[in-house]
Formats: C-alpha cells, sequence, structure tokens
C-alpha cells in the first residue's frame, strides 16, 4: 500500500480522508491484537520468488483479503466513483496489461476510479487497486499511469502487507515482553523497602517503565517499522519497472514519473521520519536499475537486483 500525495499536502476531502486512514487497517489490526498467527508454513521467515529476499510471515494473505473487503467496499460506498470510461477503460486495459506482465492474469482484479483531485493511488490485500482521478491526470500518458499500476502490483508480488502486518505483530510482542521485563527490574528493589519510601520508589520505577515503553516504541517504529516500509517501496518500483517492461511500456517512464514527483512536493520531511523514499533518489535508482538491466541483454529483466553502488 503506499500513498502518492504530497507528505505535507492537507486532504480536505473528508471521504478521502477517511480512506486513507482506512488503509491503515492492517497495521491497526495488528497493533490491537485482532489478528490470528497464520499455520505452521506462514509461521517463519520464507524467500519471496519475486524479491529474492527473506520474510517474517506470520498471517495468511487470505486472512487479510478477507478484512480489506470490508474497508474497500466501504470506500467505494462512501467516495464518488468516477464513471468516465476515459478514466475506468484506461485504468482497467493498463491493470491488465501489467497484471499480464507479472504472471498474475489469472487472478481476480478490481480496478476502481475515484472521482477526486487528489493525487494518490494505492492498492489493498486481495488485488484491489485504487487510482484517484488526480492521479491519473497527473500522471497522464498510459506509461505512467503503468508506473504506478506497476508499483501497486510489485506491493501484491513482494507481500508486503503480509510481511508489514507480521513485523507489527511480533514488534508489539517483543514489546510487551520487553515492557514486562523493565517494570519488573525498576521495581524489584521496592520490594525491601517500605511505607513512604516503597511508595516512592515505585512511582518512580513506574515513570522509567513508561519512559522505556516509549523508547522501544519509538525504536521499533525508526529502526524496524519506517525503514521497512521505505524498503517496500523500492522494492515495488523496481518490479513496476519489471512488469512495464515485460508489458510492453517504456520502464524510463517511470523515472520521468517520480522526476515530477520530486518538482511536485519539494518541502517534504526527513526520509528518515518517512514511510517512503525520497522522490528524487527513487528516480535515480530505477533509471539505474533499468540502465543495468538493458545492459544484461537477454539476460536482464530477471530479477530487481541493481549494480552495486561504488
Amino acid at each position: 500500500m503506499c500513498i502518492y500525495h504530497q507528505e505535507n499536502e492537507k486532504t480536505k476531502d473528508p471521504a478521502v480522508k477517511d480512506m486513507l486512514t482506512k488503509r491503515k487497517m492492517v497495521q491497526a489490526l495488528a497493533a490491537g491484537g485482532a489478528l490470528s498467527l497464520a499455520g505452521p508454513a506462514l509461521s517463519g521467515c520464507v524467500t519471496n520468488p519475486e524479491t529474492g529476499a527473506s520474510q517474517l510471515l506470520l498471517i495468511g494473505e487470505g486472512q487479510l483479503s478477507q478484512m480489506a473487503a470490508q474497508s474497500w467496499a466501504q470506500a467505494k460506498k462512501t467516495q464518488k466513483l468516477s464513471t468516465d470510461p476515459r478514466y475506468t477503460k484506461r485504468l482497467a486495459n493498463i491493470g491488465g496489461r501489467i497484471a499480464q506482465g507479472s504472471g498474475r492474469a489469472d487472478q481476480a482484479w478490481d480496478f476502481a476510479v475515484f472521482d477526486s483531485d487528489t493525487r494518490n493511488a494505492f492498492v489493498l490485500p486481495g488485488n484491489r487497486v485504487g487510482f484517484y482521478r488526480g492521479m491519473m491526470d497527473f500522471a497522464g500518458s498510459d506509461d505512467q499511469i503503468a508506473a504506478i499500476m506497476g508499483h501497486e502490483v510489485g506491493h501484491v508480488a513482494g507481500r508486503h502487507a503480509q510481511e508489514r502486518v507480521s513485523q507489527q505483530m511480533a514488534g508489539q510482542i517483543g514489546l510487551a515482553v520487553g515492557g514486562v521485563v523493565g517494570a519488573s527490574q525498576f521495581g524489584k528493589r521496592c520490594k525491601s523497602l517500605r511505607g513512604a519510601e516503597q511508595r516512592r520508589c515505585y512511582q518512580s520505577a513506574n515513570r522509567n517503565s513508561q519512559l522505556l515503553n516509549a523508547a522501544m516504541g519509538m525504536g521499533l517504529t525508526l529502526g524496524v517499522i519506517l525503514p521497512f516500509s521505505r524498503k517496500h517501496e523500492s522494492q515495488s518500483d523496481l518490479l513496476g519497472a519489471k512488469y512495464m517492461h515485460r508489458s510492453g511500456y517504456d520502464p524510463y517512464q517511470a523515472v520521468k514519473l517520480w522526476e515530477k514527483m520530486a518538482e511536485a512536493s519539494p518541502a517534504r520531511q526527513p526520509e528518515l521520519l518517512s514511510t517512503h523514499p525520497d522522490p528524487a533518489r527513487r528516480a535515480r535508482d530505477l533509471h539505474n536499475y533499468i540502465s543495468y538491466q538493458e545492459q544484461l541483454g537477454s539476460q536482464g529483466w530477471q530479477n530487481i537486483k541493481s549494480p552495486k553502488r561504488s
């Protein structure tokens, strides 16, 4: 799942704002413990065939898809859908070609265009891809729309929703265990005290425990969740270019798209605090990847490896 709108943009449309909130559904469910662990086949690290990366998957794709179905249905109900064939048929055609290029044409896909000026596109578990009209207008050409579509399909192929939820589930468990252990250690010496002195000791231990929990939460966010989110975006960029090439689109238009994105959002928060890599860097990484794949000739476009940085 990804957000393409400018990060400092204030979304005024309440329906769009509601959708952007609902797109965090899987994270919220994971944090709330509403998910059950998947079977033994998924309860561990597996190698993703599309990215070659090892992933911790604790939840099945089908379970996420079932939960996303409600959010998707509500989005279609509460937001205005475009019926203009210049948008709907165009997106369906591009989506079908990208699905073919990704080797997933045999799967069911649901493409929808929301009639809003918002520059946004997203994918939910279960192959549900939503584009806002403003995003299609911003991209302009079929090739650049295909770049976004390829990116969204890349999230599906990369099993990013599964991995993100699994990371948060594991992280919440780790925070809970760490909090219990920390509280126990902080309050250990208080047991030997009595009266007011003991009460002050426990109060101090409680404050220290809260500070520890906050520090661990911040560490989880900055050290695990945000870096993995940026990694997922980068993987999806490269997978998207690969699918563009296989589908007959010009992958260099993905570079052009991100150059436009960089120009359209000059004011950004530091990448360290963002869920997405810097647009200018994404353009450079895509250019390097595409050039490298072309240099490989007939051996190119088999994976998402890029040349090593010097």
